[in-house]
């Protein structure tokens, strides 16, 4: 697992959440921040959809919409596929963690719709994780933070391990415009000046369905506040704090247990 300390920007206008892993020492001035995103302007809520005319991408877009793990992440939700800007996009992630040693791939053009389309619909990331086993139970630890278990309908094989969803995803909630998911992407892409990327466009009916659930994330009313956090804002070094530190490591616990019970009683 790498152990090369991670660099954090943390949006911290909208007040500081209680995470033990935050040093005390860090660089930017959360007051500050706040005081500062206080003299914006009201927010002013706008589609985040773009017309894109055509660029071979209709087509492109409809190959994606046919992909069995796109259908698969998406199954239960109200979703399409579009053209997103994301300098109007509100952010409920409060971090993002950056590798200081990874190598980044360079990115596409603005208007390499094909390379683009690659970069927000990518293929699913082979699992990657340290498997402990015991005669009763299997622990399973990763620095990704997106490792989980996944329920399937595969009676075989009813639980799989998970990364993360690959696709590039925005969501509509409460008649604004969120980020639900690629954070890393988006932020890697503003820096660059490349502002309108293909993606999933979820409409979504709950709190839950945007993504957005505490303790990790803003509460909402940060999110539907005059004043609410963009994605943006993570270039604004007047509006984050940045610091270092040691990877976390993700750990899953599956335990083994048998029990009996007779054939006709509830379970």
């Amino acid at each position: 697992m790498n152990e090369a300390p991670m660099r954090v920007r943390e949006l911290a206008a909208w007040g500081l959440d209680q995470d033990e892993y935050r040093p005390a020492v860090y660089r930017g001035d959360s007051d500050s921040a706040q005081a500062f995103v206080t003299r914006r302007a009201p927010f002013e809520t706008r589609s985040a959809f773009v017309e894109s005319g055509d660029c071979g991408l209709r087509e492109r877009l409809r190959e994606q919409e046919s992909r069995a793990d796109l259908r698969a992440e998406m199954a239960g939700l109200d979703w399409s596929l579009g053209v997103v800007d994301l300098r109007l996009l509100l952010a409920f992630q409060r971090r993002i963690v950056l590798d200081s040693e990874a190598q980044e791939s360079p990115l596409p053009a603005a208007n390499d719709w094909n390379r683009l389309m690659d970069l927000c619909f990518a293929k699913p990331e082979p699992v990657a994780c340290v498997a402990v086993r015991s005669d009763a139970s299997v622990l399973l630890s990763s620095t990704n933070p997106n490792l989980n278990f996944r329920i399937t309908d595969d009676s075989s094989n009813p639980v799989a391990i998970h990364l993360g969803s690959p696709f590039f995803e925005v969501a509509q909630y409460r008649d604004r415009w969120f980020l639900r998911d690629g954070y890393h992407r988006a932020y890697r892409c503003l820096r660059a000046g490349i502002y309108h990327l293909p993606a999933v466009f979820v409409c979504a009916r709950t709190i839950e369905e945007l993504g957005a659930v505490p303790p990790w994330f803003f509460p909402e009313e940060a999110l539907f506040s005059a004043a609410p956090p963009q994605v943006i804002d993570f270039l604004d070094d007047a509006l984050v704090i940045e610091y270092h530190r040691s990877p976390l490591i993700k750990t899953l616990r599956i335990t083994i247990e048998e029990t009996y019970t007779v054939q006709g009683e509830n379970r």
